[in-house]
């Protein structure tokens, strides 16, 4: 197999990743739990909450209409309350996939590990566990959270120079991948350094996976559905290429 054979290869298999991940999630109650759970408390929380702001904006706009001497009960009241929930409903609609990103962050882990099992080849059980493994886990992600947040905001700046921009849009897709493939190599012990070596290891087929997820997270709505997609996917991509150095 020629040298631009395995690139494409390795690039369609990091794209085609995401596609795979949806199936296996909808095909495994577990997973498919594990990844609707975080949205339906999204779900629930917005309804409540959004419930409550509109019932609180209707009534400070009767108070304000009163104080003023309006008529609350007139069109200008109802304009009011019509435009006060478009914003409140805008607002709610606006910040929904970042809402349902942090309540999932404490599913995610779970749901990588439940998704080992189904990887082809299944990763092996990490060998750590109980709680000074789960503390050690927590500080590896910390320190990897902080420094991909570094390389991101270098890669922000680099997107302003013509020319550097390509290798920052590059290194924004890398991260991405970085981001996904750390749940399965934390719970292994897989620090910053050999973690990072992984993606210049299999760089086509982490640059494919990080295209794909950016792609989905670019869809209104449908982004809501990339995180679960993209964590499952992070651990088929390091199970199927840690596993076949072997």
């Amino acid at each position: 197999m020629s040298w631009i054979q395995r690139i494409k290869d390795d690039f369609l298999f990091g794209l085609k990743l995401p596609l795979v991940a949806g199936r296996l999630i909808l095909r495994h109650r577990s997973l498919f739990f594990l990844s609707l759970l975080p949205l339906l408390l999204t779900t629930f929380l917005y309804v409540y909450v959004l419930a409550g702001a509109q019932s609180w904006a209707s009534q400070e706009i009767r108070t304000m209409l009163a104080a003023w001497g309006w008529n609350h009960e007139g069109w200008i009241s109802w304009f009011i309350r019509i435009l006060s929930e478009i914003v409140i409903l805008t607002a709610g609609i606006l910040t929904f996939t970042f809402t349902s990103t942090i309540l999932a962050t404490p599913f995610n882990d779970f749901l990588a590990e439940r998704s080992e099992r189904y990887a082809t080849p299944p990763l092996p059980p990490a060998l750590a566990s109980g709680w000074r493994a789960m503390i050690r886990n927590i500080l590896i992600d910390l320190i990897k959270t902080l420094a991909t947040a570094i390389v991101a905001i270098f890669a922000f700046a680099l997107s302003w120079i013509p020319v550097l921009n390509v290798l920052a849009l590059i290194l924004s897709l890398l991260l991405i991948s970085f981001q996904y493939l750390s749940y399965p190599q934390t719970r292994r012990g897989i620090g910053m350094i050999v973690g990072s070596r992984f993606l210049f290891q299999h760089f086509w087929a982490c640059l494919g996976f990080g295209a794909a997820i950016s792609f989905i997270y670019l869809i209104p709505f449908i982004s809501i559905l990339g995180l679960p997609i993209a964590v499952v996917g992070g651990t088929l991509l390091f199970s199927t290429k840690h596993q076949l150095k072997k």
